[in-house]
């Protein structure tokens, strides 16, 4: 895999301590020379490409869902304790060990999602934001489609998985060729608006995924329209 490559060597040579106004403050802060501008844009690109590849991939979402889950049944009062002892002994060690352990037995707390991680029965994506359509129709095309595909087969067969970055820009001195020191937003387009990413995914229990699927495409324009649907 390529994505997240880019030339640290030399953002690393044109790292600079440099003067910086940001916010009204005179604080030294770290930026870089001109030179090393392209290599920042490719951090931030590279970044970005991370993200929406891997870190966001539908498959890894859904999986990060079963396990908070697990961990919900499992943990005592579904949350980890706050005291620093009991919170350093908990390790992945034994958290890999409980999923085990709750996935062999079906009595056991959080036994559903230990199967659908350790047996890989993950819940399947069967429908994401579409702004090239669905979205033209109804601007709360996945709302209207995750509250109908609920009504139909039951809110614990379906899940949804929504996040929205914010564009911001990334502020840091940069020192131009004759000795000035400007923002980088003033002098990079790129960082003056960072790209972001969105998701929106509607997974469904593999057991109805089929049939959930053929059901939305038989009922979409009823669903996206509000109109009764008819059976």
């Amino acid at each position: 895999m390529s994505y997240g490559r880019f030339d640290h060597f030399r953002l690393l040579d044109t790292l600079r301590i440099l003067p910086s106004e940001e916010n009204g403050s005179t604080e030294p802060a770290l930026g870089i020379e001109h030179g090393g501008l392209q290599a920042a844009e490719s951090l931030l690109w590279a970044r970005y490409f991370m993200y929406t590849q891997l870190y966001f991939h539908r498959v890894r979402r859904i999986y990060d869902i079963h396990l908070k889950d697990f961990l919900r049944a499992w943990l005592p009062g579904g949350k980890y304790s706050v005291a620093l002892g009991d919170h350093l002994r908990m390790t992945d060690s034994e958290v890999l060990v409980a999923l085990r352990n709750a996935a062999a037995d079906p009595a056991s707390a959080g036994h559903d999602p230990a199967c659908r991680i350790t047996q890989r029965k993950h819940f399947k994506r069967i429908y994401e934001k579409n702004t090239a359509d669905d979205r033209k129709r109804n601007l709360r095309s996945v709302d209207l489609v995750t509250e109908a595909l609920e009504a139909q087969f039951g809110a614990q067969a379906i899940r949804r998985d929504t996040y929205a970055q914010e564009s911001t820009g990334i502020a840091f001195p940069v020192l131009s060729s004759d000795g000035r020191v400007e923002v980088s937003t003033a002098v990079s387009p790129t960082l003056s608006r960072v790209p972001t990413f969105q998701i929106d995914y509607v997974f469904a229990d593999p057991l109805i995924k089929d049939e959930a699927l053929k059901w939305l495409d038989e009922h979409r324009d009823a669903i996206l329209d509000k109109t009764p649907i008819e059976e």
